[in-house]
């Protein structure tokens, strides 16, 4: 069944592929969210495979089409796709997903898409939206991480003539006045088109526009454990020895731990041992969890920093040994402005350099400010809208 000319056109796409974490989701989501508050009446639609998103977006008014998601396992550093839920192969889905983003983009013919971190997608899964859609009034804009790292499906070669072929803009959810100018230029240099700076992207501070109720702080920390790495169920061990040796003088613990991983049901039971330790699947309550706690172990992803950033605690860093180096990259320049409210430490490290890493967590101050710029959620969804608007000048 074919859809009438006369249907009004999707004014944005919004696409992130899932990754392994939630930062792709997670600013696009945000974006989403700033583009329903600023502009009420701007038809927008998010497609990702995450199967987080519902409770990311939350109680907000953006609307999304869910893919059949990726799974990947991590080796020796490297992240290595396997067969998702749908038991399809990591190269299956992505011939089937592309397939189905180009027929979306066919039958919704957004004036705007904006594609998040690759401008082929994770498995190449753009490209025959990309080239399907050449000829209509389509402009596509990528968005890209402050750091990147090394990661083929944005720096090589091929990126950069796809680029120049189907993409119009290109937009830098980062800040340099933390990371850099050169990050800029290298991105400049590359893609030969000058990058919009657009700030970090917060989904919190999206968020709190929906917050209704202002909680006094209660708990004592929130850890967060978005997925499971080749040294996380060392760390989990650690941590749960540390949690045992410091007992309840700090008052409750929050833990959110993925669920997916065949030793998450070990780790919930162990925590649920300790009374003043509660254990959940990540959520909607992560958001709340944080603004309620007074510190905060997370892991070194983009989407996480940024987060106890935007909630004003100070935090414990873990980060992972992965072959990108992004994280220990990015890590490494927020604590330099982070002025000692930002701490690290690497998931393979030893209970005796833990216990004392929690010890200064809960000594340290929270920060009298964000070290870097946080609007770029509302930034970018204004260069957005102003994209739109002048298609139609």
């Amino acid at each position: 069944m074919s859809v009438q000319n006369n249907t009004p056109r999707l004014d944005i796409l919004l696409y992130a592929h899932d990754g392994r974490g939630l930062g792709h989701a997670s600013r696009t989501v945000a974006i989403g969210m700033a583009l329903r508050r600023i502009a009420p009446q701007c038809r927008v639609l998010l497609l990702s495979g995450s199967e987080f998103c519902r409770d990311l977006i939350g109680p907000a008014p953006l609307d999304w089409i869910k893919l059949p998601s990726y799974e990947t396992v991590v080796v020796q550093g490297k992240s290595r796709g396997v067969a998702g839920k749908s038991n399809f192969s990591d190269t299956a889905l992505g011939l089937l997903r592309s397939s189905q983003i180009a027929h979306i983009v066919s039958i919704y013919r957004p004036r705007l898409v904006l594609a998040d971190h690759s401008p082929r997608g994770k498995h190449r899964e753009l490209l025959p939206a990309l080239h399907e859609s050449a000829g209509d009034d389509v402009r596509w804009v990528l968005g890209i991480r402050g750091v990147i790292g090394k990661v083929g499906q944005v720096q090589d070669e091929d990126t950069a003539a796809l680029f120049k072929s189907f993409y119009t803009t290109l937009l830098w959810y980062g800040d340099a006045a933390v990371l850099g100018s050169h990050r800029l230029q290298a991105l400049s240099d590359h893609y030969s088109t000058v990058p919009v700076e657009c700030g970090y992207v917060s989904r919190m501070r999206e968020y709190a526009v929906y917050q209704r109720q202002h909680r006094k702080r209660i708990y004592a920390a929130t850890v967060s454990v978005p997925w499971f790495g080749e040294s996380t169920t060392a760390f989990l061990e650690n941590l749960y020895t540390v949690l045992c040796r410091t007992g309840d003088r700090h008052g409750p613990w929050m833990i959110y731990l993925d669920n997916r991983h065949k030793s998450a049901a070990h780790f919930r039971q162990l925590f649920a041992d300790l009374a003043w330790v509660e254990v959940e699947e990540p959520g909607q309550e992560y958001m709340d969890s944080l603004l309620r706690s007074r510190c905060a172990i997370i892991y070194g992803g983009y989407n996480s920093l940024i987060d106890v950033f935007s909630a004003g605690i100070p935090a414990l860093a873990v980060v992972r040994d992965m072959a990108d180096g992004e994280q220990e990259q990015h890590v490494q320049l927020l604590l330099s402005a982070s002025r000692g409210s930002l701490l690290a430490i690497t998931e393979k490290c030893s209970l005796s350099e833990l216990m004392p890493a929690v010890d200064t967590l809960f000594s340290t101050s929270p920060p009298e400010s964000s070290p870097c710029s946080l609007d770029g959620a509302e930034r970018t969804a204004g260069h957005l809208l102003k994209l739109t608007r002048d298609q139609d000048g």
